[in-house]
């Protein structure tokens, strides 16, 4: 008896393997990633403000008050008794600050203290002021990335779960190739030295952004650069904790709006 003719099948690609799907799914992979990053970072940052970056706890953690009383006095533009204040006016004024900036600069110019005599001292130069306003459109321009990022959330989370899943090797090169030559940059030229590089890239060319302590009462009340560290290292943990959360949970809401209601 013949045998009947059998045709053999194409062997699969598997997961994963280069060529043009295999890129696709990493494409889609590193869109839909990127995305739950800066959801996650958006919303720590939009916490953390609301709790005025933790000042109150980086005041007595960093000894701004014994920054302030050696500082304060130091000033050079008739910023007087700045120092004279208690810790609590300290953290009213960074929080008024923190209130104007987060409403795209308004009212900086009006923040006043009282001096020994109860005279309203202007707390900001006009240089300060610029720099808080570009500060201000910083945000504005992150909470336009934010509300892009919620947009293209799930439907990228649709595309990732409609593909098989790039080979973790290959993931793993994408997401830490940009980490480590953070690191690295961060190791050879000093948190310090990228700090005023970005600064460099973020701001305009002709607006003042370095102060000194005996320059700036701003400065000084925040003890700049050294508040800025710790408020990233709050940012970064905020993060880490909430970037896996928001992709699993984009996958597997998509994955029960696929199978529909029970």
């Amino acid at each position: 008896m013949a045998k009947k003719a059998t045709r053999k099948k194409a062997p699969r690609r598997p997961a994963g393997a280069p060529g043009a799907t295999g890129a696709a799914a990493l494409t889609a992979w590193f869109c839909y990633a990127l995305t739950t990053v800066v959801l996650a970072l958006g919303i720590t940052w939009a916490l953390y403000a609301q709790a005025d970056y933790g000042y109150a706890f980086w005041y007595k953690t960093l000894d701004i008050d014994r920054h302030i009383e050696q500082y304060g006095p130091l000033n050079r533009f008739q910023r007087a008794d700045f120092e004279a204040l208690d810790a609590d006016q300290h953290i009213e004024l960074f929080h008024r600050i923190r209130v104007a900036v987060h409403d795209g600069g308004e009212g900086l110019a009006s923040i006043r203290y009282p001096d020994r005599q109860g005279t309203p001292v202007t707390l900001l130069r006009p240089a300060e002021v610029q720099h808080l306003r570009d500060v201000a459109h910083l945000i504005d321009s992150g909470r336009w990335a934010l509300a892009v990022a919620f947009l293209v959330w799930l439907p990228l989370a649709a595309g990732v779960a409609r593909r098989p899943a790039p080979d973790w090797r290959r993931r793993a090169l994408v997401a830490v190739t940009p980490l480590l030559a953070m690191v690295v940059w961060l190791l050879v030229s000093g948190p310090e030295a990228v700090f005023y590089q970005f600064h460099i890239w973020l701001f305009p060319a002709d607006h003042e952004w370095f102060f000194y302590w005996q320059d700036s009462l701003m400065s000084t009340l925040m003890k700049a650069p050294v508040l800025f560290g710790g408020i990233a290292v709050v940012l970064v943990g905020g993060t880490l904790v909430l970037t896996p959360l928001f992709y699993r949970g984009g996958l597997r809401l998509i994955g029960r709006l696929r199978r529909g209601p029970l």
